[in-house]
């Protein structure tokens, strides 16, 4: 077996440079699991239309993934997000984001782009996704 000598600071390039590939990795991987999810609580949920995201925000807090959502026309605030639980500075809920966007398109029927412009995990006070349609709908 052969071993390897690095410095210090190569040794930081290099644990750099995997959490970047890994990060990456993970942030696609996360976004369409949460994806199927959403799409399954999207599905329950569109069984009574008229408590659509009441459904999708019970179910969402019975399974554990957050404290608290309140979905409104353009937004989705969220307390309690597990995924944001060590700091970055990045937004890194890109599960919940999956989820989101999906309920979001089981209720309007329509594609739309989900973004999360605020993060717990970044020191903000919610994890905030904002959402668009699609195709300048």
């Amino acid at each position: 077996m052969k071993f390897v000598k690095y410095s210090q600071s190569e040794f930081e390039e290099i644990r750099k440079l995997y959490e970047g590939v890994m990060a990456q990795a993970c942030y696609g991987l996360f976004f369409r699991e949460g994806m199927i999810l959403g799409d399954e609580i999207s599905k329950i949920a569109l069984q009574e239309p008229e408590k659509y995201f009441e459904i999708c925000a019970n179910l969402l807090r019975a399974k554990g993934w957050v404290d608290n959502i309140v979905f409104q026309e353009t937004s989705a605030v969220v307390e309690g997000s597990f995924e944001a639980s060590s700091s970055s500075d990045e937004a890194t809920c890109h599960r919940l984001r999956g989820m989101v966007r999906k309920m979001y398109e089981g209720q309007l029927r329509k594609r739309v782009h989900c973004e999360e412009i605020e993060c717990s995990s970044r020191g903000d006070k919610h994890c905030v996704f904002k959402i668009e349609p699609l195709g300048g709908d």
